[in-house]
């Protein structure tokens, strides 16, 4: 037994319906980087993620050094991390 908010609305009746499904549990990753988009990726397939990083970008530190030779090089190391958690 659990309140419909609809049927409150004009009255004060509990319905007899259903329960809601069970609400999914949240998950708090720690790091965004290789491990915390991995763990993001597969846990939100049960879980409410929220990942939490310094950073709003991703970025793969071994190609740095060649940034320093190729600036241009720099756009192809760096992502911004929201659009690719928000993929489903």
């Amino acid at each position: 037994l659990f309140v419909d908010p609809s049927s409150l609305r004009g009255t004060h009746c509990l319905s007899r319906t259903m329960a809601p499904p069970q609400a999914k549990k949240r998950v708090l990753l720690i790091g965004g980087q290789f491990t915390g988009n991995f763990c993001a990726r597969e846990l939100k397939k049960q879980f409410y993620v929220t990942v939490v990083d310094c950073k709003e970008y991703f970025e793969y530190t071994p190609g740095v050094l060649r940034a320093f030779v190729r600036p241009a090089h720099l756009d192809s190391l760096t992502f911004t991390l929201q659009p690719v958690f928000l993929r489903t």
